[in-house]
């Protein structure tokens, strides 16, 4: 009779936590079964949409996860960090920070791939700003959210591209946030900022900044990217997750009735022909598999602009245990 009270609390407590914006709490011993808690890590940019419609369905649940977004807009750094420390299980990270956090030996793997297609780096600038041209960038100040991070290996990949040094003719100025780079930009702090083109397209159109070209990854733009720790404790919740996760995707690219490109506009704060031509570009894997080529060509991009010493071994990057090298 305890437990049957119990029971109906729950039923009529949960609902009222809801309809409060409350995180409900881990019953893990009440209940038919108990929930394995799994934070997962990653920005505020329309790729990760699969994931937050996946938990207001109660797709999560339904496989025995309590899943728990973590939104980090700081980027990539940033949720390496955060992995490292045990705040979250899981990070969609970008590929290229990834592979460097992890061949510097930190205690994190990669254990697939979630969206395949390169990423579109915008080079951004100043409205009015006298910089008009990719060449006149030498020796200017890129913004970056933190070392490490995509936009700072971006940016030496692009000085590099030039034959420059980018030590010295891609001085860096660490900005936080994509809201940083804005006060950074408007303040003269920065002269250019690097991020992905759709989420930045509003300040483009509203007159506030300027694109003045692209950087494309020669590498599948997000890997998933987990703990050592969170590893020996929830390879299956993972392996639920991804596969929960992959169907949100397969929907999301579908647009059926235009449903993506709605929603896309609706919460990225980007027109429809923008999000249309954002979704013909990208391309979901959400797979436990990475190919050798994302870890020879990262890598090597790593080495040549002095990120990385030497290539680590393919085997020491990733989780064989629950991941497939393709």
């Amino acid at each position: 009779k305890i437990i049957l009270a119990r029971s109906n609390m729950r039923r009529a407590f949960l609902p009222s936590l809801r309809r409060l914006g409350a995180t409900a709490p881990d019953y893990a011993a009440c209940g038919s079964r108990s929930l394995t808690t799994l934070r997962v890590a990653g920005v505020p940019e329309h790729f990760n949409a699969p994931f937050h419609l996946a938990k207001e369905r109660g797709l999560y649940e339904a496989q025995g996860i309590n899943f728990e977004w973590d939104m980090t807009p700081q980027g990539t750094g940033a949720m390496g960090q955060k992995l490292e420390e045990g705040e979250v299980d899981v990070a969609v990270m970008l590929s290229e920070g990834a592979v460097a956090r992890i061949a510097d030996g930190s205690p994190i793997k990669v254990i697939g791939t979630y969206v395949k297609s390169p990423l579109r780096w915008g080079i951004h600038v100043k409205k009015d700003s006298p910089i008009k041209d990719l060449t006149d960038l030498k020796g200017k100040t890129f913004g970056v959210s933190r070392l490490l991070s995509g936009s700072h290996l971006m940016a030496h990949v692009f000085a590099h591209e030039r034959g420059w040094d980018p030590k010295i003719d891609a001085p860096l100025n660490i900005v936080g946030t994509l809201q940083g780079a804005r006060e950074a930009m408007s303040k003269g702090e920065i002269d250019a900022w690097l991020w992905e083109k759709f989420t930045t397209k509003h300040l483009v159109d509203s007159g506030e900044w300027d694109i003045i070209g692209e950087v494309p990854t020669p590498w599948p733009c997000f890997l998933f990217i987990a703990s050592d720790q969170a590893l020996a404790a929830k390879k299956d919740a993972m392996r639920k997750m991804v596969e929960v996760t992959k169907g949100l995707c397969d929907e999301f690219k579908a647009n059926a009735g235009n449903s993506t490109i709605a929603y896309v506009s609706k919460h990225h704060a980007v027109n429809e022909a923008d999000a249309e031509e954002w979704l013909g570009g990208t391309a979901w894997a959400c797979s436990l598999e990475v190919e050798d080529a994302t870890f020879v060509k990262t890598q090597e991009a790593l080495v040549t602009i002095g990120q990385l010493k030497q290539a680590t071994a393919h085997d020491k990057l990733y989780s064989a245990e629950i991941c497939k090298l393709t």
